[in-house]
C-alpha cells in the first residue's frame, strides 16, 4: 500500500518502476536506495528477481524479504520494475496528487516502452486520481506523442525537470508541468514555457534574483516553491505554494481517534487489556446482532479504514474484515 509522501506538492509517490542512469549529484533517491539496498549480489541470485543482462534491467517479481523484514531495494539504483505495485493505485479509494516514479525516471531513454504502457494501464485503472510524471528526457514524451502512445487524460501531468537549460515538452491537449530544481543561473536568464504549473526548488547554492526573475516573467502561472531549508533561508519571506485549479486538494480533515469517539467502547479483558468495538449507529445497522464491531489493537491511536467518520469512507462497499 502507498504511504502518505512528506513531498509537499504531492500526496502519495508511487514507485512501480525505479532507477535511473543519470548520476545527478542532488539525487536524494539514488542515496536512499544505494542505502537500502544491502548485498545486490546475494540478491541477484533470488529467483524472484528477473535479469535482463543485455539491456542492464531488472524485474521483482514479488517483494523481497531478508530474515522477516523487506528489504526496500534489492537492486539499488539499477532499473527495475515492480509489477506488484502496479495495483497500488486502485487500492487507494481517496482521490489523490501522486507523483509517479520519483525514485527513478519512467521517461529515461533505458526504459522500454511496454514499462510506460504497463504504468500508464495501471493509473487509467484509478481515473478518480491525478498522476505527476516528471523526467529529465522530456524527448521521451515527444517519441510516444508521435506514436500515438502518450495518454491525453485530463488527470496525466507531464513534468519535465530543468537543471540547465534545455527542451520543455508541451503540447495542445496534454497537462504540462515545469520543474526548476535545483535552480542555477540559466533560470535567470531561461524564457518562460506555456506550462500550466512551475515547482521551484534549492540545492547548494541559490541567489534570490534567480527566484525573483522567474516570478517577474511568469505571468499567470501558478508556481510552487519547495520548502527546504536553504529555500527558505534565500527567500526570506512566506513561501508561495500554488496548484493549478485541476489539482487543487482542500485541507484534509484529521483523522477520528477511535479512543476520544463516542461510538467506541471498551470492555475489561482479563489481565490482557481492553477490548474496544465501534458501536456507531452505521455498523449497527450492518449487523444488529454483533454488539459493535471490534478494533483492532492497532488501531487503537487513530482509526481502522472502515471507520465511518473517516471521509473516504464508502459504505455501500464496505465489507466486514
Amino acid at each position: 500500500m502507498m504511504k502518505k509522501s512528506n513531498i509537499e506538492w504531492c500526496d502519495f509517490t508511487w514507485d512501480p518502476v525505479t532507477g535511473c542512469r543519470n548520476d545527478c549529484s542532488f539525487c536524494e533517491s539514488r542515496e536512499r536506495l544505494s542505502h537500502f539496498k544491502g548485498d545486490i549480489r546475494f540478491h541477484l541470485s533470488d529467483e524472484r528477481i528477473h535479469i535482463d543482462e543485455e539491456r542492464g534491467l531488472y524485474v521483482i517479481t514479488t517483494p523481497l524479504a531478508k530474515n522477516g523484514s523487506s528489504v526496500p531495494a534489492p537492486t539499488g539504483f539499477y532499473p527495475t520494475l515492480h509489477p506488484y505495485r502496479l495495483p497500488q493505485v486502485i487500492q487507494k479509494i481517496k482521490p489523490a496528487n501522486i507523483w509517479v516514479c520519483h525514485s527513478g525516471d519512467l521517461f529515461g531513454e533505458w526504459i522500454p516502452t511496454e514499462w510506460i504502457l504497463q504504468v500508464f494501464d495501471a493509473a487509467k485503472q484509478a481515473p478518480w486520481h491525478n498522476y505527476m510524471f516528471l523526467t529529465m528526457n522530456p524527448n521521451r514524451y515527444e517519441e510516444l506523442l508521435e506514436t500515438g502512445m502518450l495518454i491525453p487524460e485530463d488527470n496525466f501531468w507531464y513534468g519535465t525537470r530543468l537543471t540547465e537549460r534545455g527542451n520543455v515538452f508541451t503540447a495542445d491537449g496534454y497537462h504540462t508541468f515545469l520543474c526548476i530544481e535545483p535552480m542555477r543561473l540559466f533560470a535567470e536568464r531561461m524564457e518562460i514555457p506555456n506550462v500550466e504549473w512551475i515547482l521551484l526548488g534549492g540545492y547548494g547554492k541559490l541567489k534570490r534574483s534567480w527566484i525573483e526573475s522567474v516570478m517577474e516573467r511568469k505571468g499567470d502561472i501558478p508556481v510552487f516553491m519547495i520548502g527546504s531549508k536553504l529555500f527558505k533561508d534565500v527567500w526570506r519571506a512566506p513561501l508561495i505554494q500554488e496548484y493549478p485549479p485541476l489539482l487543487y486538494r482542500p485541507a484534509e480533515k484529521a483523522l477520528p481517534h477511535c479512543s476520544k469517539c463516542k461510538y467506541c467502547y471498551s470492555v475489561q479483558q482479563g489481565k490482557r487489556g481492553l477490548r474496544r468495538a465501534c458501536r456507531h449507529y452505521k455498523i449497527v445497522r450492518q449487523d444488529k446482532d454483533s454488539g459493535g464491531r471490534h478494533i483492532p489493537g492497532r488501531y487503537a491511536g487513530v482509526s481502522p479504514q472502515w471507520c465511518p467518520k473517516r471521509p473516504e469512507t464508502n459504505w455501500r462497499f464496505t465489507k466486514r474484515v
